[in-house]
């Protein structure tokens, strides 16, 4: 999915991600740890890593990462950016894209977190993510984390109902 300029890549990208999205807007917002595990195994289910809309998608974030238009603020082991903010063509979920290694920002969930993590590249097929491996991690309501990767980079994007959000100082 090699694209001339980001524009047209952004649009492919937003083409790609449509369906991942609308499935993960129609979930229940977990408000237990239990429940998030089961819509993490649900995602899992859904859309495993190696579904082709998955790949694409993986694909069309890497290349974004590398050509410099996503992830383009932050310091080096933290780029990140915004990829959309809650409004009816996001399902009213922010989406956020980082690209980390090491710590980011602790933070709260009020509604919950979907992450697809994702290795940066194939050098980072161990990393993990909160001590997950690559895939679909889900934080219930009222959650908190510092997200960290280990072992590598990662791209991390995350989707937050309402785009709910509480930043620790």
């Amino acid at each position: 999915m090699t694209h001339a300029d980001p524009a047209s890549a952004r649009a492919a990208l937003d083409t790609t991600l449509a369906p991942v999205l609308a499935s993960i807007a129609a979930l229940p917002q977990p408000s237990t740890a239990a429940e998030a595990a089961a819509l993490q195994q649900a995602l899992h289910e859904r859309w495993p890593l190696a579904h082709p809309q998955i790949v694409a998608l993986a694909s069309a974030l890497r290349e974004g990462v590398a050509a410099g238009w996503l992830c383009d603020r932050g310091e080096p082991s933290a780029r990140f950016c915004r990829l959309a903010k809650p409004s009816p063509s996001s399902f009213d979920h922010s989406l956020d894209l980082v690209a980390l290694s090491g710590a980011g920002m602790a933070h709260a969930h009020p509604r919950g977190e979907i992450t697809l993590a994702l290795p940066a590249d194939e050098r980072d097929a161990d990393a993990r993510f909160d001590g997950a491996p690559a895939g679909w991690i889900v934080y219930p309501a009222g959650s908190s984390h510092t997200p960290t990767v280990t072992g590598g980079r990662m791209i991390l994007l995350y989707a937050l109902p309402g785009g709910a959000v509480q930043w620790s100082s």
